[in-house]
C-alpha cells in the first residue's frame, strides 16, 4: 500500500526548514511543579496510569468483519513482557503517565531494520524532539548528556492528545491546568508557612509610645516566648502597655481558604477526568455512590486513554507480526464494568418483543446465529420477523389434504417451539455464565497471590541452596495450593448447586422430592456433599500435580539457561522472579480460574440437579459466539442420561470441563450442561 503526503507537508516543512520542531512547553518543569509537588495531579496521573495499564490486553485475527480471540502469539509474548528489565504492567503504567503529563508518548520498537521488534521501549518525553523531513517526520531525536540519537521514524510510535496549535507535538492536561495547579501549590505552601508561624498571619504589635532599644528587645524576646513552640498554639495572651496587634494581609476567612482549595482540586481533577470520588473525597454529589464514579472513571477516562496507546500499535506495531492482527482488551475482564454489564443484561432480559435474539446477541457482544432474527411479541409468544416460520405457505402446499389450517397451524407451533427451546438455551448459557465470572475473578485473585507467595519462597530457597533446594521448595508449596484450589472449587460449587436446585424447584415443583427450605450444603444432602468432597480432593491434587510439574520444568530450563550463559546466582534468581512476574503473572492464573470455575460450577450444577430426585436428562449447551471449538459446537445439542457420558471430540466426559477430558477439550472451556426432567 502507497501514501501520499498532505498538500499542506511541504509548507510545513519550509517553516521549519529542516531543523528540529522545539516542543512548545518545558516538560521537566510541568512534571516537577505538577506531578512531584501536587497531590491532587499525582492521584489523577497515577490513578489513571494503573487502572489502564492493569487492563489485561487481548489479540485479535480479523477474519471478515469477525474477531477471533489468539490466546498464544509472538505480540503477546512481546507485549507481556517488552523488555528485560520492564514487567508489561511498569512499562505500561509508565507510558500513560508519560502521556497524561506531557500528551505525548514515544514509544521504541527495537530490533532488526526489517521484521518485527524483539523489545519495546519507552521514552522521556522532554529528552525527544521531532525532526521534520520526507512526507511529515524524518525522525525522532533522543537527547541526553549532550549527545543526540535520531531513530527513524517507522522505529517510534508516538502518541499523543489533540493540540490545537502544534504540527507535531501533543497537549496534555497539566498544561491546561497550570494555572490552577500553580494557585493549588501557592495555597498549599501559604498554608505551610502559615502552619509554620504558629497559624498566625503576619502583623505588627503597634503602641502609641516611643520604645527604647532595652523595651523593644523585651518585647520581642516576650512574643517568641508566648508564641512560639507547637505548645503555645491557641494560648490566650494578654498584652502589656496599651499595645495592640495590627495584622498584616487578608485572613484565610477573607481569602476563602478553605472553598478555594475545593476549587482548584475538583478543576485538577475535571481536567483529568477523574471523578473525586475516585480520589477519595466524598463531598461531592456528582455520583451517587463509588461504583457508579468508578464505572464512569473507566468509561469515560481509563479506556479512552488505554486506546490511544493501543490505536498507535495497532497502526504500527501489529502488522509487523502479520496480516489482520489487532490489539485490544476485553471489557468483560474489567471488574470495575461489571455493573454496568449486570445492568445490561437486565435490561436486554426483558427485550425479546422489541429486538431480535440476534440484536440481543449483538448489544451482549456475541455473534448472530442462524435463525435468530426473530423476536416474540406478547400473542402466546408469537414468533415473528424474517426468519420466523411462513405458515402461509406451509398452508398452501397441504391444502391438498386434510385440514391445511390444522397442518399449517401444527407445523408453525412445531417450529416456534424449536425457535423457543434454541433461545432458551442461549439465555441458561448466558445466565449461566454471567455467575461464574464473579468466581472466575476471586479465583483468578487467589491463584495470582497463590503464584506471588510461591515465587517469594522459591527465589529466596535458590539463592539459600540452589536448584536443589527450589525444588524441594517447590514440592512443599503443593500443600498451599490444594488448599487454595478447594476454596476456589468448593465456594463455585456451592454456589451452582444451589442456584440449579433452586431453578429446578421453581419450574417443577411437585414433580420431584424438593424437601422444605434447606440449604443445598446442610445434612439434608449428606450424599451430595459426600460427592463434591470426593470431586474436590481428587481434582484439586491432579491439578496441582499438573501446576507443579509444568512450573518445575520451566524453571529448570530458565536455570540450565543462565547457566550456559554463565550467569551469577543473583542474575539466575532474577530470571525465576521474572518468570514468576511474567509467564505466572495475571494470564497463567486467569487461563486456571477460567478453566477450573468451569468444571466447579458444571460439577455444582449437576448435584444440584441429583438432589431434586426428578428423573432428569441432561444437555450439553455450547456457547455459540464464532469463538467455540469445533468439536464443542458439534457437542452443542447433545443429550443424555444422567449416567452416560458425551463424545466430545472422540473422548468422553461426563459434563463440560470434566477432568477426565484431555486438555485440549477442558481448557478455558466456556460450555454448561443443562437439566430437564425426561418426556416434559
Amino acid at each position: 500500500m502507497s501514501y501520499k503526503a498532505s498538500m499542506v507537508s511541504s509548507a510545513i516543512m519550509m517553516l521549519h526548514n529542516g531543523q528540529p520542531a522545539q516542543t512548545p512547553a518545558r516538560f521537566d518543569k510541568l512534571a516537577k511543579e505538577g506531578f512531584e509537588r501536587n497531590v491532587w495531579v499525582y492521584q489523577c496521573v497515577m490513578k489513571t496510569a494503573r487502572a489502564a495499564a492493569s487492563i489485561p490486553i487481548v489479540l485479535y485475527q480479523k477474519k471478515g468483519k469477525d474477531l477471533v480471540e489468539i490466546e498464544q502469539h509472538p505480540l503477546l509474548d512481546l507485549l507481556n513482557k517488552p523488555n528485560e528489565h520492564e514487567s508489561a504492567i511498569d512499562f505500561r503504567e509508565k507510558l500513560i503517565a508519560f502521556l497524561l503529563l506531557s500528551g505525548n508518548a514515544y514509544m521504541e520498537m527495537n530490533g532488526p531494520n526489517r521484521g518485527a521488534p524483539t523489545e519495546l521501549w519507552t521514552w522521556r518525553p522532554d529528552r525527544v524532539t521531532i525532526v521534520p523531513g520526507g512526507d511529515y517526520i524524518r525522525a525522532f531525536r533522543y537527547s541526553v548528556s549532550g549527545k543526540d540519537v535520531d531513530a527513524p521514524y517507522e522505529k517510534i510510535i508516538h502518541s499523543k492528545f489533540f493540540s490545537p496549535l502544534d504540527d507535531f507535538y501533543g497537549m496534555g492536561p497539566i498544561q491546561v491546568a497550570r494555572q490552577t495547579v500553580d494557585m493549588d501549590n501557592a495555597t498549599s505552601e501559604w498554608n505551610t508557612s502559615l502552619t509554620q508561624n504558629y497559624a498566625a498571619p503576619s502583623g505588627f504589635l503597634v503602641t502609641d509610645k516611643s520604645l527604647a532599644e532595652p523595651q523593644y528587645n523585651r518585647f520581642k524576646a516576650a512574643m517568641r516566648k508566648m508564641f512560639g513552640g507547637v505548645k503555645n498554639a491557641g494560648k490566650p495572651h494578654l498584652l502589656e502597655g496599651g499595645l495592640q496587634w495590627q495584622q498584616l494581609g487578608l485572613s484565610p476567612k477573607d481569602m476563602d481558604f478553605i472553598q478555594s482549595r475545593k476549587m482548584t482540586r475538583e478543576e485538577i481533577c475535571a481536567v483529568f477526568g477523574v471523578p473525586p470520588q475516585i480520589m477519595g473525597i466524598q463531598d461531592s454529589s456528582t455520583y451517587n455512590n463509588y461504583k457508579e464514579a468508578r464505572a464512569a472513571f473507566y468509561m469515560e477516562t481509563v479506556l479512552p486513554t488505554l486506546d490511544k496507546i493501543i490505536s498507535g500499535w495497532n497502526h504500527k506495531l501489529a502488522p509487523l507480526f502479520g496480516e489482520n492482527l489487532v490489539v485490544g482488551y476485553d471489557t468483560d475482564q474489567i471488574e470495575a464494568l461489571q455493573e454496568t454489564s449486570d445492568t445490561k443484561w437486565a435490561r436486554l432480559k426483558d427485550m425479546k418483543d422489541i429486538l431480535s435474539i440476534n440484536e440481543i446477541r449483538q448489544a451482549l457482544g456475541y455473534e448472530d446465529i442462524e435463525g435468530g432474527n426473530v423476536r416474540y411479541v406478547p400473542l402466546n409468544v408469537y414468533p415473528e420477523g424474517e426468519d420466523a416460520p411462513d405458515n402461509t405457505r406451509n398452508q398452501e402446499e397441504s391444502s391438498a389434504s386434510g385440514d391445511p389450517l390444522k397442518k399449517a397451524q401444527a407445523f408453525f407451533m412445531k417450529a416456534a417451539a424449536e425457535i423457543e427451546s434454541k433461545s432458551l438455551d442461549d439465555e441458561y448459557i448466558a445466565e449461566f455464565e454471567k455467575q461464574r465470572v464473579g468466581y472466575q475473578k476471586s479465583g483468578e485473585r487467589l491463584i495470582r497471590k497463590r503464584f506471588e507467595a510461591e515465587g517469594k519462597a522459591v527465589v529466596a530457597a535458590y539463592l539459600k541452596d540452589g536448584e536443589k533446594g527450589l525444588l524441594k521448595e517447590l514440592k512443599s508449596q503443593e500443600k498451599e495450593w490444594v488448599k487454595t484450589m478447594t476454596a476456589v472449587y468448593y465456594g463455585t460449587m456451592e454456589h451452582f448447586g444451589q442456584w440449579n436446585y433452586d431453578r429446578l424447584k421453581a419450574e417443577y415443583e411437585g414433580k420431584g422430592t424438593f424437601p422444605g427450605e434447606k440449604k443445598f450444603f446442610q445434612s439434608l444432602f449428606t450424599m451430595a456433599k459426600r460427592r463434591i468432597q470426593k470431586f474436590i480432593g481428587e481434582t484439586a491434587v491432579f491439578l496441582v500435580t499438573k501446576i507443579s510439574e509444568f512450573t518445575r520444568e520451566t524453571l529448570r530450563m530458565e536455570i540450565s539457561e543462565g547457566i550456559e550463559n554463565g550467569e551469577s546466582l543473583q542474575q539466575i534468581a532474577k530470571r525465576i522472579e521474572n518468570i514468576y512476574g511474567d509467564d505466572f503473572g495475571p494470564k497463567r492464573a486467569m487461563n486456571i480460574a477460567r478453566t477450573e470455575v468451569v468444571s466447579a460450577s458444571n460439577a455444582g450444577a449437576r448435584e444440584g440437579a441429583i438432589a431434586t430426585g426428578l428423573d432428569l436428562e441432561k444437555q450439553w449447551v455450547t456457547t455459540t459466539d464464532g469463538r467455540e471449538r469445533g468439536s464443542h459446537s458439534e457437542c452443542n445439542g447433545q443429550t443424555r442420561d444422567m449416567d452416560e457420558p458425551y463424545d466430545v471430540g472422540g473422548s468422553e466426559g461426563m459434563f463440560p470441563g470434566d477432568p477426565k477430558l484431555p486438555a485440549k477439550e477442558r481448557i478455558k472451556c466456556r460450555c454448561a450442561e443443562k437439566h430437564t426432567p425426561k418426556d416434559w
